[in-house]
């Protein structure tokens, strides 16, 4: 089973390193899965060259054979467990999960220890066939059909950057004052959306061919580009809630005077649902930011 998860997360993200992601494992694993499902089929999958992976053609037929067994799999086990009165199915991002939502079950498990919590991060799941989860918590304008959406917080972007680099090169009092900064740029997971960096760099009046044009480090995930900004590498575009840890032991620091606000968080629940716990675990999420205003 894993191993298959493993070769469609793979074909999915053209990646090793973002299929990791999504299943929770390491990078390693995922090769390694991948070469014990060849072993397995006695033939090869994916075209090695420098280290790195490509799905032959044979792969691609395979996966596109497995993937809707596998997806029906899943949701089939997903009806049987979710019937169960103590288990619950929550989607979020793997960010916002890692960052927000994780340091704050413990007070959750206190509260409902008979409710077993099973976290999914898959985001083609997530946003595009929005399926798997009993609650979900989505990044946007609140507008899902066949969902009850309720505001969670606003979404806030912050210029972070070491002590010494904001010493070195100043405040961001106007947006395009992180021009003057080496630049760590967050990369999209998707075409259609757009990273932190490009949304402050647009809101700074660039042009997306001039924000392409831009020097500067580039990393697919929030992780990697906060670990480049703890070292010193450069001025990094994150949220606020990706990066308060760091902001409150001060090995971070806000180099922008205003935040740069787009969209917000949503909990959402399908519409009609009269699951109890589903319920509650909705109005806990929401206790936790309305507790702060």
């Amino acid at each position: 089973m894993i191993s298959l998860r493993c070769i469609v997360a793979f074909a999915r993200f053209s990646s090793v390193t973002r299929a990791a992601e999504e299943l929770n494992i390491t990078q390693s694993a995922v090769s390694r899965q991948i070469k014990n499902l060849e072993e397995f089929l006695g033939c090869p999958l994916v075209t090695r060259s420098r280290q790195r992976l490509t799905l032959n053609e044979l792969g691609q037929a395979y996966v596109h054979e497995v993937l809707p067994l596998l997806e029906s799999l899943e949701t089939a086990t997903h009806h049987v467990r979710t019937s169960h009165v103590g288990h619950l199915r929550i989607g979020a991002e793997p960010s916002f999960t890692s960052r927000w939502l994780l340091p704050k079950l413990k007070s959750y498990a206190g509260l409902n220890p008979e409710i077993e919590l099973e976290i999914m991060n898959d985001l083609r799941r997530l946003y595009d066939s929005h399926e798997g989860y009993d609650v979900g918590i989505l990044f946007g304008e609140g507008n899902w059909p066949g969902f009850d959406a309720r505001f969670l917080m606003s979404s806030e972007l912050l210029a972070v950057c070491t002590p010494d680099l904001l010493t070195e090169r100043g405040p961001v009092i106007e947006r395009q004052d992180i021009l003057r900064y080496p630049i760590l740029h967050h990369v999209a997971h998707s075409p259609l959306m757009k990273s932190s960096t490009q949304l402050w760099l647009e809101a700074a009046g660039l042009s997306i061919r001039e924000c392409n044009a831009l020097p500067g480090q580039r990393l697919e995930h929030f992780q990697f580009v906060l670990e480049a900004a703890l070292h010193g590498l450069g001025l990094a575009i994150l949220p606020r809630y990706f990066v308060a840890p760091e902001l409150a032991e001060g090995r971070l620091v806000v180099a922008s005077t205003s935040p740069l606000r787009c969209g917000g968080y949503y909990v959402v629940v399908p519409s009609g649902q009269h699951d109890p716990k589903v319920s509650r675990f909705a109005d806990w999420l929401l206790s936790w930011e309305t507790s702060n205003e």
